[in-house]
């Protein structure tokens, strides 16, 4: 396997441990002059869309630190938008060296910092307009030529091993200096990695819900659309009684013709006749012409469209249809 800038191969950084599910790392950026050097990595499969956005993506991103200043490790969301090339920054884990977890400071939207986040915003850029299957074979291949290096499935106490134990070797972590053990600490992280999944599951069906409501939306609006071009000349009497019962409307058109069901959809058909009288001619002696009242019918169909029981769309068939079914 071909090394990289950084003397690393992916099989060097792997650890082969059972993880967590959903935990894809990926080695996005490592530099700095001992004893100040960061590693920080992208878990893929957080890797999401923002709601009604195909160029702005939610990224979850660590930072593993070397100086004994610093924390030992950093978890954030970071908000990428594409198009502007800016980062927003929210949900911050900290893990002191002297203490327990705590919660940083949000970052509003700004331009890339340093190459940290330059290299998170490129990633994340990347990565999310790929299909699953462009990412397993990019996975497979491992050889970005922007030095991101899969570093597989691993959870983040793994990874900050293999900072340690596989990269920065000529090194010794900084212990901690409260009570609370790193095997403390390794499960309280384990703990909120579960629950940040928990949440991230939430999270995916409340936006999937939100995405179909506004799929809802969008169709309701082509259907008024295409309704007001189609049946302008009885649409300002009916476009009232879209979103109206059944039982609303049959309370007030009365019983239909015929009805007919297929699975959540239900049509119903009420036809009207409209009589137009016209004077004949029967016959004709010498120069008088003998005339009779003669009478013409038209028909015109409304179709009612129901889904689930709400009417959603209506259809005219006939003639006479503006006179029958439009505005009086």
């Amino acid at each position: 396997m071909p090394f990289n800038k950084y003397g690393l191969t992916a099989a060097a950084l792997a650890m082969g441990t059972a993880v967590p599910a959903h935990a894809n790392q990926w080695l996005v950026y490592t530099g700095g002059e001992r004893p100040n050097r960061t590693f920080t990595v992208i878990d893929e499969d957080y890797i999401n869309p923002e709601f009604n956005s195909d160029t702005s993506f939610k990224v979850e991103a660590a930072t593993i630190y070397e100086a004994p200043t610093q924390p030992d490790w950093m978890t954030a969301n970071y908000h990428v938008d594409c198009t502007r090339k800016t980062l927003r920054v929210d949900l911050i884990q900290i893990s002191p060296r002297d203490g327990a977890l705590r919660r940083g400071t949000d970052v509003g939207d700004h331009a890339p910092a340093n190459v940290t986040e330059l290299q998170i915003l490129t990633f994340a850029c990347d990565k999310g307009t790929k299909s699953q299957a462009q990412r397993a074979k990019e996975r497979d291949a491992n050889n970005d030529p922007r030095n991101f290096i899969y570093m597989g499935p691993m959870s983040l106490p793994k990874v900050v091993d293999a900072a340690w134990e596989k990269l920065w070797t000529d090194g010794k972590r900084p212990g901690y200096s409260s009570n609370v053990s790193i095997a403390d600490q390794n499960a309280q992280v384990e703990k909120i990695m579960k629950e940040k999944q928990a949440l991230v599951s939430q999270a995916g069906q409340i936006a999937e819900q939100s995405q179909r409501d506004a799929d809802t939306i969008a169709a309701s609006q082509t259907r008024r659309k295409d309704r007001l071009k189609r049946e302008k000349e009885v649409a300002p009497a009916l476009e009232e009684w879209i979103g109206k019962s059944e039982a609303e409307v049959v309370s007030a058109f009365g019983p239909p013709a015929s009805s007919s069901d297929r699975g959540a959809l239900r049509a119903l058909v009420y036809r009207r006749t409209h009589s137009e009288t016209y004077d004949a001619q029967v016959g004709q002696v010498g120069k008088t012409g003998y005339f009779e009242k003669r009478e013409n019918q038209f028909h015109c169909d409304l179709t009612l469209g129901f889904r689930n029981g709400v009417l959603e769309d209506y259809f005219t068939e006939g003639d006479r249809c503006q006179i029958l079914w439009g505005p009086k």
